[in-house]
């Protein structure tokens, strides 16, 4: 266990979290068409915020190896 891993284990929740506020907010605002807007675009919020998690992922790693 290195001083990395626990860097790495403090960061990636906060951002995380950050994305999926900031993309649940963003598509709840916008939702129209009663319950079944809601719906979807809670499937879409999930699928968005799942694919941004992704890509931090993997930027995040990519800074924390080359450090």
């Amino acid at each position: 266990l290195e001083y990395n891993d626990i860097t790495q284990g403090l960061v990636k929740p906060f951002v995380f979290a950050f994305i999926i506020a900031l993309v649940g907010c963003f598509y709840g605002m916008r939702t129209t068409g009663g319950t079944q807007g809601v719906g979807r675009a809670t499937t879409q919020a999930v699928v968005v915020a799942s694919v941004w998690i992704f890509i931090a992922t993997f930027f995040i790693t990519r800074i924390f190896v080359s450090l």
